[in-house]
């Protein structure tokens, strides 16, 4: 049954109104935008900064996100921070602090790169003995808005700031934290006033390792709204495999304790009732019995250079897709993408072994290695029983054009194999594959947009869903390629389950639509295998 309940109250501590830079035609950027999309997402609260503030000069920004808020009483204004030292450009930080409670903002922010400083002592301390004295909530972002760079933080510089001010609470939040999250881990070891919020932390099991080790208080919930979809990180939280207190904590009271220095009122919202069973499963964790999943992407063997990833045993990782309701996934190594696929491929082939029901297992394919070497490890892997190649040259530093790529997706025409590729190169490239090799069938490791129309007119190709994470990229996928065309893909062991399904259990398409995105599409494509 559907649920309308408000089950953990989501308190947004990420969001911009206004129009970005890159903002472009009939993309969200309003307060009415933001509002739609929470009513959606099951999310009671925002806390929102101006995008001048974010892209400009705080001044302008600071002064009309109050304004802007001031309809809205689910909207929180939050305020961008200079360092202090120019008296024409930023009040002082006491006067800073009377007008912050004045006006009920919540928290500041603070954006060394787009702003061009560093968190040093000399640079910005003389500012912050009033606003650690305040108790006010600090916001650390290093990303610089042109880009959407990823591991931006400087660690050194964040952990000297926070021991510096240990009663400040300091929030670090970025677009995507995804390469040093040991480095997460040390410094939330060295700071007890650090928090994470979590819109840019997309990690496999990762809100479950962080809440084991160091507390669900130390963690904040945060879309990056409109960059990223909204039911992204809310799904993740409402889904995780932690308690319900915890995630109550995490979803919004947390933020709410932190920001109460200024008098912020809540009042209790009463959320519109999901329009689904799908959309209700995101927003409250509850999966249905019935409800089911198959998952076109997913990596096995939890071994990688870049980061840690928690509970990577096959076990575990039968146990994740048991909790989630994923019954099938097409499954490959992690160690093709770093180093020695042929290791990499035994691990696969030992899962499915394993777990015949439940992994279709993909041979990782080298092509540095050689016209002979890849048709060795094809025929190797076929009696393995292994049924499908996966293709990622762009992280080899191999082309994304080359005979050898043919050769592979000859071998899937002869063998009526998946070949799935992190990216198939230009569009009129896929499309000469298509044509050549009508009996393989092509998936995209990822949601390209530029072969959906191939998608439409080739019946060989689908595209992975992995990940729809920017508003109404779901729907504009299907619009553009049609949703029997288009596969549901988690990524799983790189990111969370729950992180690709929210986007989709909460888009704006038909009940029908969403289970041949979730299960019907892969079944066709299972049923047209070799060993299906």
């Amino acid at each position: 049954m559907v649920k309308k309940m408000n089950k953990f109250n989501f308190f947004d501590a990420v969001c911009m109104i206004g129009r970005g830079l890159k903002s472009g035609a009939g993309e969200p950027y309003s307060a009415d935008d933001l509002i739609e999309s929470m009513d959606r997402a099951g999310i009671a609260e925002a806390l929102v900064l101006d995008s001048l503030s974010r892209q400009c000069h705080p001044a302008p920004g600071n002064e009309r996100i109050v304004g802007t808020v001031s309809g809205h009483p689910r909207l929180h204004p939050a305020w961008t921070a200079l360092p202090h030292g120019a008296p024409d450009e930023q009040s002082s930080p006491e006067d800073m602090l009377r007008q912050m409670e004045k006006h009920r903002v919540g928290a500041l922010f603070l954006f060394p790169a787009q702003y061009g400083f560093r968190l040093c002592d000399w640079t910005v301390d003389a500012f912050f003995g009033p606003i650690a004295d305040g108790n006010v909530p600090v916001f650390v972002n290093y990303n610089d808005s042109r880009s959407q760079e990823m591991d931006a933080c400087r660690w050194d510089e964040l952990v000297d700031f926070c021991r510096r001010w240990p009663s400040m609470p300091v929030i670090l939040t970025e677009f995507r934290l995804r390469c040093k999250n040991r480095m997460l881990y040390r410094a939330l070891d060295a700071c007890g006033n650090l928090h994470l919020e979590l819109s840019g932390y997309w990690l496999y099991r990762g809100i479950e390792y962080l809440t084991q080790n160091w507390g669900a208080g130390r963690l904040i919930f945060g879309s990056n709204w409109p960059y990223l979809n909204q039911s992204c990180t809310a799904a993740t939280v409402a889904m995780a495999d932690i308690d319900e207190d915890d995630k109550r904590l995490i979803a919004g009271e947390n933020l709410r304790r932190l920001i109460s220095w200024c008098g912020a009122k809540h009042s209790q919202v009463e959320l519109p009732p999901p329009p689904d069973d799908c959309a209700g499963f995101a927003r409250t964790g509850e999966r249905p019995g019935n409800m089911t999943f198959l998952d076109c992407h997913g990596h096995l063997g939890g071994h990688s250079p870049n980061y840690h990833v928690p509970d990577s045993s096959i076990e575990s990782t039968v146990a994740e897709m048991d909790r989630m309701g994923v019954g099938k996934v097409f499954a490959f190594s992690f160690t093709v993408v770093h180093g020695d696929e042929r290791f990499g491929n035994d691990q696969v082939a030992d899962a499915v072994r394993a777990y015949p029901d439940r992994f279709i297992g993909f041979a990782g394919i080298n092509p540095h290695r050689g016209r002979a070497e890849i048709l060795t490890e094809l025929r190797r892997c076929s009696d393995m029983g292994l049924q499908g190649i996966k293709l990622i040259p762009q992280y080899q530093d191999f082309p994304a054009e080359n005979p050898l790529i043919d050769l592979c997706c000859e071998w899937a025409h002869e063998n009526r194999w998946v070949v799935l590729n992190h990216g198939w190169g230009e569009p009129r490239y896929l499309e000469r594959l298509l044509e050549k090799f009508s009996d393989a069938i092509f998936l995209t490791g990822h949601a390209d947009f530029r072969s959906a129309p191939l998608a439409r007119r080739y019946r060989n190709l689908w595209i992975c869903t992995c990940p729809v994470h920017r508003p109404r990229d779901c729907e504009k996928l299907v619009e553009a390629a049609g949703a029997d065309r288009v596969m549901f893909g988690s990524d799983l062991q790189d990111l969370p389950v729950s992180w690709g399904l929210g986007p989709i259990l909460q888009a704006v398409i038909g009940a029908e639509e969403k289970r041949l995105i979730l299960h019907d599409n892969m079944l066709d494509v299972l049923a047209r295998m070799s060993r299906s």
